[in-house]
């Protein structure tokens, strides 16, 4: 095969793969290997209630931990506290990797460092984690109405100041 063929070639197969990644809603998402704990998952930028970034990071990070609540999305018309009326998703696999790089879930993740399930209120924390890059997925249990979705967070002394409201999508 000539290297024009070859060029071109590798071009089409490039588009392919940015179009089926534009069309599943990958378009800003870093590209994960499908053998990653986050393959399926969707990823969404974290915020505060308001939709503002998250707190800087404090200098010299250290030891901490996540917690928050598990949610699915509230019902039209459920009124103007959405959290309030929001379901609990309980069961829900929280899950903990260490991001080896900067680019957290783009590049090489640790092994998984802890593992728990939402209680009956859809509520978790996660034990105490050695300070820096990590990368969170939150799993449905089986057969429930929610899809998966990651994070990435840093872990450090004041981390569990601001708890999680994750609102999972509907398939």
């Amino acid at each position: 095969m000539s290297s024009r063929r070859r060029s071109l070639t590798s071009r089409l197969v490039l588009a392919a793969v940015l179009a089926a990644a534009a069309a599943c809603g990958g378009g800003g998402d870093p590209v994960i290997p499908p053998f990653s704990p986050t393959a399926g998952l969707n990823n969404f930028a974290g915020t505060d209630s308001v939709g503002n970034p998250l707190p800087p990071v404090p200098p010299g990070e250290s030891n901490g931990y996540f917690r928050g609540t598990v949610l699915g999305p509230s019902a039209p018309g459920a009124g103007n506290d959405s959290l309030a009326t929001a379901p609990r998703v309980v069961g829900a696999r929280i899950t903990a990797y260490p991001a080896l790089s900067p680019a957290g879930a783009a590049g090489p993740l640790g092994p998984a460092v802890v593992e728990i399930f939402t209680d009956a209120q859809g509520r978790f924390t996660l034990p105490p984690l050695q300070g820096g890059l990590y990368v969170v997925t939150i799993t449905p249990p089986a057969g429930s109405p929610y899809g998966g979705v990651w994070v990435t967070a840093t872990a450090h002394s004041t981390s569990h100041l601001h708890p999680w409201w994750v609102v999972l999508w509907r398939r």
